[in-house]
């Protein structure tokens, strides 16, 4: 498994001359960084992506105190996402939930179990310190777009819950140091056809994820109330919930005829020194 991180700190200046001025800003520490490459040479770039797309598993997903909690879906998972960079910080990936059934604690109809749930996809941004960026993602566009809705039937009603833009964990955004909240590993998968891959092998990328603290929210109706610890409501009437979870993998992340992996801080510095 190879983890890193990418941050910036400010630094800000004492009084000394000029007055007031600023202290350069500190370089981010490069803990490791994903990389991508064609087998044809061509080079990846804004105006020339590729899709990488992968499958993986579901272990656990609980959103809204418990009152949703899915451990079990019928079909794999699939991710897909654009890669516009041949050496990044980060990796993106709309990762799509399907024919998946959930415990349900919400309403006046109590606790249910089993009950099937639409799809629905979470747009998660990697970082390469461990931190992800939670929420649905624009696949035209390759960027973060607030807002993953799950529809959770409740009785003959159905109740919403939304999964905000947000980092996991919180504390990765001022913190300069590892987080167990992704780790990230190359595949190696051979033998390959030597006539797209001379190397005689593609790399593919895997992925596993712990996330904890993860926020979710629900507007209250008569419908969909929650019997659980009380939450805030935010400026839109939505009742804040501060402690999902989620526990998958993705594996085998593929860009076709191309190589796709994570190199760790020592290969990242063997590199930048040549």
């Amino acid at each position: 498994m190879a983890v890193g991180l990418v941050a910036a700190l400010c630094a800000f200046g004492t009084l000394a001359a000029p007055a007031l001025a600023k202290k350069p800003k500190r370089p981010p520490a490069v803990f490791g960084k994903f990389v991508a490459s064609l087998a044809s040479g061509a080079p990846i770039t804004t105006e020339n992506p590729v899709t990488a797309s992968g499958h993986g598993e579901l272990a656990h997903l609980s959103l809204l105190e418990g009152g949703l909690v899915i451990d079990k879906c019928s079909k794999e998972l699939k991710s897909r996402g654009k890669v516009d960079a041949a050496r990044s910080e980060t990796f993106l990936q709309d990762i799509t939930f399907s024919k998946c059934f959930a415990s349900i604690k919400l309403g006046k109809s109590g606790f249910t179990k089993d009950e099937k749930i639409h799809n629905f996809t979470l747009g998660v941004e990697f970082h390469s310190n461990q931190s992800v960026v939670i929420g649905e993602s624009e696949e035209s566009e390759v960027t973060i777009k607030p807002g993953t809705f799950v529809s959770i039937p409740v009785g003959k009603g159905t109740c919403v819950a939304r999964v905000p833009e947000q980092t996991v964990p919180v504390k990765a955004k001022t913190k300069e140091k590892l987080f167990s909240a992704a780790s990230y590993a190359t595949e190696i998968e051979e033998p390959v056809s030597k006539k797209k891959f001379p190397a005689g092998f593609q790399e593919k990328l895997n992925i596993e994820m712990t996330f904890t603290k993860i926020k979710s929210e629900m507007k209250p109706t008569p419908t969909c109330t929650f019997e659980g610890e009380e939450s805030e409501l935010n400026g839109e009437g939505y009742a804040v919930f501060h402690k999902g979870d989620l526990e998958a993998e993705l594996e085998e992340i593929t860009i076709k005829h191309g190589d796709l992996g994570f190199e760790t801080k020592e290969e990242v510095e063997a590199e930048e020194a040549v």
